[in-house]
């Protein structure tokens, strides 16, 4: 007779919260309703997270982990665009978990995403395309993360050439 193997009490608590998070989102779903699905105690998750945050921070962690590699290496420009956009499309299923509620380390990643994409001492103009560009990256991701992701990496990336063209090539 073989042996059941162990369960991983940790991942699975992580695995059904980001699926209930991303339904009815985060702010819906209780500490109740993830013990419930898996067959234990609220009490039983409260060991593993002491909070609901602890159990969104675990979720989106490697996202904004890798987002913050990302572009600790960057230089500005193109090469910016496309590195934080494969990052995001890594991690696209935790995305979404970053808005509700909102993540302040994101909004900052996305804002030093920004900068890297405006380039050195920007006029409003540059700064205006650059924030169209990075939200060019995250709103398909976000919306369309069931996409497959090599041709939605093309597509957005031709969206956001085609954005920051110089005026005259329109």
């Amino acid at each position: 007779m073989r042996d059941k193997p162990a369960r991983d009490t940790r991942s699975d608590i992580l695995v059904t919260a980001r699926e209930l998070f991303a339904r009815p989102g985060y702010q819906r779903t209780s500490l109740r309703e993830i013990a419930a699905r898996l067959g234990l105690t609220k009490t039983a998750v409260l060991y593993h997270f002491p909070t609901k945050q602890d159990i969104l921070l675990a979720l989106t962690r490697p996202l904004l982990d890798d987002l913050d590699a990302t572009l600790s290496t960057l230089e500005h420009g193109w090469p910016a665009v496309e590195a934080v956009l494969d990052c995001l499309l890594a991690h696209r299923h935790v995305l979404a978990l970053c808005q509700d509620p909102p993540s302040d380390r994101l909004a900052g990643a996305l804002a030093t995403a920004r900068g890297l994409v405006a380039g050195h001492t920007p006029d409003l103009a540059t700064q205006v395309l650059a924030t169209q560009a990075v939200a060019m990256l995250t709103d398909p991701v976000l919306l369309l993360a069931d996409a497959p992701a090599d041709a939605l990496r093309a597509t957005i990336l031709s969206g956001v050439r085609r954005l920051l063209a110089p005026t005259t090539t329109r």
